[in-house]
């Protein structure tokens, strides 16, 4: 288990409308049994299919209908990004957002590969790295001269029986009513939540330090 001294800051006030939110548990359930029930998309990933590396910052859903594929053991979901020829440095920056309550959230961690024309692994980043900001996780991946010869990117998701702690503050306000007047009462306790690993989530994905192609001039 990853353990993050992560404090979270919560602010409560008078009655708060709720719906029903799914668990942590319940989304990371419903993902294995879409990830069971999915076949891996091919034997080698020089068959799978591949997207063009985004010119912007994209969002990406992970879900039931994502490619499938057994990354040395591991079965996981994933995205494979195909990278342009090497005409300078840049950087892809990776979020990965969380899903369910606040004390039991689900995740998708995601572990990144890099490949040459081959296919062969040229280098993998796994969770132990991974940045953590407020309640997303973060990953940038910086592609330098020395790695001119990587032309794909595969993310996808950890281990299922990874999971990360994190403690937050719960801060709460409630308004009292004297005569005229109103004022607020304020209490709070510390506790501490876990997000886990699940095989679904939503990434963003943004290419930073590439310069757009140039537009080709129409013909009249």
């Amino acid at each position: 288990m990853m353990r993050l001294g992560l404090t979270l800051l919560l602010v409560v006030g008078g009655l708060v409308g709720c719906g029903t939110l799914q668990t942590g548990a319940q989304l990371v359930e419903d993902g294995r049994i879409a990830l069971e029930r999915t076949n891996v998309c091919c034997r080698s990933l020089e068959t799978a299919a591949r997207r063009p590396l985004p010119a912007g910052p994209v969002v990406v859903e992970i879900d039931a209908a994502a490619q499938a594929f057994n990354f040395g053991g591991n079965k996981a979901f994933f995205v494979l990004y195909e990278l342009p020829p090497f005409t300078q440095a840049y950087s892809i920056a990776i979020t990965s957002n969380p899903g369910g309550s606040l004390n039991d959230s689900a995740i998708f961690i995601p572990r990144v590969a890099m490949y040459d024309d081959q296919f062969n692994v040229v280098r993998f980043f796994d969770e132990k790295t991974l940045r953590n900001r407020g309640n997303t996780l973060e990953r940038t991946v910086f592609i330098n001269p020395a790695n001119k010869d990587e032309r794909y990117l595969a993310v996808y998701g950890s281990d299922l029986s990874a999971s990360i702690e994190r403690s937050y503050s719960m801060v709460t306000v409630t308004p009292v009513v004297a005569g005229p007047f109103v004022f607020n009462m304020y209490g709070g306790h510390d506790a501490k939540s876990t997000l886990r690993s699940s095989p679904l989530g939503r990434l963003n994905v943004e290419v930073l330090g590439l310069a757009a192609p140039p537009s080709k001039a129409v013909a009249k």
